[in-house]
């Protein structure tokens, strides 16, 4: 591993720079991400699958659409699209420093952190809890306004709150490798750490979520719209069936989860580099490593 010779230039970038960047990162490690990315969204569409599958055949008379499930299932997808990217964040950052990391390695590396991933995500970020009221829920039953109108809502928009002002949490946890707690007062836990790397720019954070998001919900569109019209002239049927609500869209909004993974992990080395010198870091660490040899 050589610290100054990095896969990915290490330099400042504005949001269209990164998302740019995104792009080609994308394009260039497109089959390990995608291989990384399954291995986090398979059981969470298993889990939504046991949880919102009874909705599906709940179709609204005029539209002929289940907007429950849909609705249901896009609020599931926001809260747990940072823990479905858990194992593309790490193959990225080991992929800054290696040609062609191993996705084994990558999966003992995601495994051995498995608690404090639960415990960010699971807890803090809620997605646990959002499982936890799905299953309050009256199966068959009408519509709860508190439990599904006012309830998951607020809990979205917690869920929000936090990600807007604190979104590189699988990079600490991940890449830093910091402990959740400690008696040590000098020693960096995620929340110091969190603070530490957050803090400095929550306006620029704010900003940059307030675009993610307009430009996730624009490439879901796009995303499902284009296979919407492909399938739609395979099967001459331009009715949107269970296999088009069922598996299409979710995989559409999957899909632009895994972009906006790769787009967070770029920020955050952005906002490394902007606060704390990283570039300077990594050539002393190379430096100092020739010296040691």
């Amino acid at each position: 591993m050589q610290f100054d010779k990095t896969t990915i230039a290490v330099r400042e970038r504005g949001m269209l720079d990164t998302l740019d960047l995104s792009l080609h990162v994308l394009r260039e490690y497109a089959g390990p991400l995608a291989a990384a990315m399954l291995l986090g969204v398979l059981p969470l569409m298993a889990v939504n699958y046991l949880l919102l599958g009874w909705m599906a055949g709940g179709m609204d008379e005029e539209s002929g659409l289940p907007w429950r499930f849909m609705y249901h299932l896009s609020l599931q997808i926001y809260l747990q699209a940072p823990l479905a990217g858990v194992f593309a964040t790490a193959y990225l950052g080991q992929a800054v420093f290696l040609e062609g990391p191993r996705l084994g390695e990558v999966i003992r590396d995601v495994v051995r952190l498995l608690p404090r991933i639960a415990w960010c995500h699971l807890v803090i970020r809620g997605a646990a809890v959002g499982w936890l009221l799905l299953l309050m829920v009256e199966r068959h039953g009408a519509f709860d306004g508190v439990l599904e109108g006012f309830l998951l809502p607020l809990l979205v928009g917690y869920a929000s709150v936090v990600r807007a002002f604190r979104p590189f949490i699988n990079e600490i946890v991940l890449l830093e490798r910091n402990p959740l707690t400690s008696q040590g007062e000098r020693v960096t836990t995620v929340g110091r750490r969190s603070r530490m790397l957050h803090g400095a720019n929550v306006g620029e954070w704010l900003a940059r979520w307030i675009g993610s998001c307009l430009l996730g919900v624009l490439l879901t569109l796009s995303v499902y719209g284009t296979m919407y019209f492909f399938a739609s002239v395979a099967w001459e049927d331009w009715s949107q069936g269970p296999l088009l609500i069922r598996y299409l869209m979710p995989l559409a909004m999957w899909m632009v989860a895994g972009f906006f993974t790769v787009f967070r992990f770029l920020t955050y080395l952005d906002a490394r580099i902007r606060q704390e010198g990283w570039e300077v870091e990594l050539r002393l660490r190379a430096e100092a490593a020739r010296m040691a040899r």
